[in-house]
């Protein structure tokens, strides 16, 4: 008797310090995703801002009072910003798809649910407001220069803004002023329409079709770029520009590399880090204003966020950073408006420093005020929709736009 209340004591101590141990790593993996994700809000905040730095000139370029957008440097800042913004995108969806696939807690319906609520209920409203709404604000008229076609002059052109295709137009020098960043959000839409579908049907071999589609999709690139001599090259090479399916497709390997601990993956320190933040700076140095050729900063990128979301990063994101990454798709969509506002206010004209100032400062408040009567709202909408169903919601942190 002895022995087995002795062996049932010791049993029950065993499993005490079992339960102890679980919860103890439940709480450590719980802090360990917390502090990953808010690496990578902050570096959605710094991609937002590279962004509105460079519309900034953009902008001033087209009221005619600078050209100083031609810069290389200023030029491709913001298509940088949105290079890293596709290749995140990749990293996040696939990251989630997977994670919800092995817990048996995934399907395409949902998924659309989901990325319907988070995209489209601000996509449209920024639409509603360029073409009905802005135009009639004085203090928000926006001068499209000689060299592009305002979108609005052909009603025709709202088909390509309803259906998620505002690439289309501007790829033909067609802008809607106060919504050139949507043309990202439709090359994105084709992307989430065609993904699940990819997971559905190649099962286990997802990998090896990415990949397989990664290779095919960069090489014609190439083709298009440097075989601009060819009939169709040009014109190849401004498609290309838009549709960065390889930047996208470099996320999707990074995010299937992570969710597979490949060793590869996991082995990022802070030496290929550097590494990636100098060749960086030098590609940002060496680039022509003409180039076509982002995939060399999508590596970049895919080596950032590989360290970012690894044990062996020792960072510390700034809690503002995380700010403006947690809002950063009401920022992307909505800053032209701000920069519209400080220059029709003749900012520019007196003082650069307050013009870039309270263009960011009122761009973010903007945004804020979007994303918490918006954004936001929608969002949780459709979380509790899916929790409804019984799916796990895309955490808020993990949403990509």
């Amino acid at each position: 008797m002895t022995r087995k209340k002795h062996s049932k004591k010791k049993t029950s101590r065993k499993v005490g310090n079992s339960s102890k141990t679980i919860t103890e790593e439940i709480t450590k993996t719980k802090k360990t995703v917390t502090k990953k994700n808010l690496h990578l809000e902050a570096m959605r905040g710094i991609l937002a801002l590279m962004v509105l730095v460079s519309h900034v000139e953009l902008i001033r370029l087209y009221f005619g009072h600078s050209d100083d957008y031609l810069n290389p440097i200023i030029y491709h800042l913001g298509r940088v910003a949105v290079t890293g913004f596709f290749v995140l995108s990749g990293y996040l969806i696939t990251m989630s798809i997977l994670r919800r696939i092995e817990t048996n807690r995934w399907s395409v319906g949902d998924f659309y649910i989901g990325r319907i609520f988070r995209i489209w209920p601000l996509y449209f409203f920024v639409i509603i407001l360029a073409i009905w709404v802005l135009p009639h604000v004085s203090i928000l008229e926006f001068n499209v220069p000689d060299f592009l076609i305002d979108a609005r002059e052909n009603s025709d052109n709202y088909w390509y803004f309803l259906f998620f295709l505002p690439q289309i137009p501007l790829i033909h020098n067609n802008i809607l002023p106060f919504a050139e960043p949507t043309w990202s959000i439709g090359v994105e839409e084709i992307f989430y329409i065609i993904i699940p579908w990819v997971f559905v049907f190649l099962k286990k071999r997802f990998i090896k079709g990415v990949f397989i589609f990664f290779i095919i999709f960069l090489i014609a690139k190439y083709i298009a770029i440097y075989g601009y001599e060819l009939p169709v090259g040009n014109r190849w090479a401004l498609y290309i520009n838009f549709y960065r399916y390889d930047c996208i497709a470099l996320g999707c390997l990074m995010g299937a590399m992570h969710f597979k601990k490949s060793t590869l993956f996991e082995k990022v320190n802070r030496w290929h880090l550097l590494l990636a933040l100098a060749s960086f700076a030098l590609l940002f140095l060496i680039i022509d204003v003409e180039s076509y050729d982002y995939f060399p900063f999508a590596l970049c990128f895919g080596v950032m966020i590989a360290y970012l979301v690894n044990k062996n990063s020792t960072l510390r994101s700034p809690k503002w950073l995380v700010y403006v990454g947690t809002i950063s798709y009401s920022l992307y969509l909505t800053h032209e408006i701000a920069i519209v506002f400080f220059i029709n206010l003749g900012i520019d004209g007196k003082s650069m420093v307050a013009m870039y100032a309270l263009s960011i400062l009122g761009a973010i408040l903007l945004a804020s005020g979007i994303y918490y009567l918006i954004e936001k709202p929608f969002m949780d909408f459709g979380n509790n929709k899916l929790r409804n169903h019984k799916v796990v919601a895309v955490p808020k942190e993990q949403s990509v736009q």
